[in-house]
């Protein structure tokens, strides 16, 4: 085994963990392969958000089967993500070599090569601060495919920071929603720990993703302002401009309430950079709802937007609401929202 291939699909999250194990395997002597059809290792990183990507990505597996089959080559074909928590759904993983759940990287890379990795990340380490997700926005299948939330004690985040903070100076704190961090010991929150990690000597640098704007409060911005070791970069997803759409996706804020958020955010720490996730053709979203989006979006000039049509998922309330958008209606208003978008930056 010489060289390995990551498909990453989904989060942002996931670009994170794929780089974070891209890192470790090469730590151990395997290299990129020149693509996934001459790769030794073939893994795919997975989402389960949107359903599109999802069946995507089960698409993907079954060609890399087939390949596999027709070539005779002695591949391994891994599966690793919150998708894998699904796995008896899906025929698509029977065959596959290894199916691991999210944030077991280090068993992965354990078990294709028979020893520990090296953890340390040298262009940006991410460390897992928070596990799971109760917030049950109607449109998410997270809560039910990655479980409660779990906060990992604070001690172990210090002493992995303490670890790695003199060769890597870019640091990503990462969760499902970081703002409900609280130590299961200590009962520290997310603002403690910002400031007791920023408060460790070293020259590096944190960011954080992704904040709930229902949790994202001045005790947050403050901290941001006065710890100058934390990034000016804030992902705080809006997800819709509309009043109507927020209460049905259960996001537990108004549109009232954001514009105050990005306004306090802004005239605290005035060279934020703010960028956010927008969903388009959420069920029951009229032409007139989705333009209070457009107007919104407009308003707030966010520096950059993630913006996707809604995607089924089975098992979330949106899933079984009336009023379904059909699928031309939602890539029309994303197409809006993308154009308006690069007219803004």
């Amino acid at each position: 085994m010489k060289n390995f291939w990551i498909n990453t699909y989904g989060c942002q999250t996931n670009g994170h963990e794929s780089d974070r194990l891209s890192h470790m395997l090469k730590s151990l002597g395997l290299v990129d392969a020149t693509s996934a059809e001459e790769s030794d290792v073939l893994i795919f990183q997975t989402c389960s958000i949107r359903n599109t990507a999802a069946q995507k990505i089960l698409t993907h597996i079954s060609q890399a089967k087939k390949l596999r089959r027709k070539s005779g080559r002695k591949q391994i074909i891994c599966v690793i993500g919150c998708l894998s928590a699904e796995e008896k759904k899906y025929k698509e993983f029977d065959g596959v070599d290894i199916v691991l759940g999210s944030n077991q990287l280090e068993t992965l890379v354990e078990m294709l090569c028979g020893e520990k990795p090296d953890t340390r990340f040298g262009t940006g380490y991410s460390i897992i601060i928070q596990h799971g997700c109760e917030n049950f926005c109607s449109y998410c299948i997270v809560p039910y495919v990655r479980g409660k939330e779990y906060s990992r004690p604070v001690d172990e985040i210090v002493k992995e920071l303490e670890e790695i903070k003199s060769t890597d100076k870019v640091i990503y704190l990462l969760g499902q929603n970081v703002n409900s961090y609280k130590c299961p010991t200590t009962g520290t929150d997310f603002v403690g720990l910002l400031d007791r990690l920023c408060g460790l000597e070293g020259d590096f640098v944190l960011n954080f993703m992704s904040s709930h704007p229902k949790d994202f409060d001045r005790r947050v911005v403050d901290s941001i302002f006065r710890n100058k070791k934390i990034e000016r970069n804030i992902h705080l997803p809006m997800q819709s401009g509309c009043d109507k759409i927020l209460s049905a996706m259960n996001r537990g804020y108004t549109v009232k309430d954001y514009l105050e958020k990005i306004e306090m955010l802004r005239k605290t720490v005035p060279d934020v950079r703010i960028t956010t996730d927008i969903i388009c053709g959420f069920p029951d979203e009229t032409p007139e709802d989705f333009l209070k989006t457009v107007e919104v979006f407009k308003l707030i000039k966010f520096n950059s937007a993630f913006i996707f049509p809604y995607s089924r998922r089975t098992g979330t309330v949106a899933d079984k609401m009336d009023n379904q958008i059909d699928d031309k209606e939602k890539r029309k208003r994303t197409t809006m929202l993308l154009e308006i978008q690069r007219g803004l930056v």
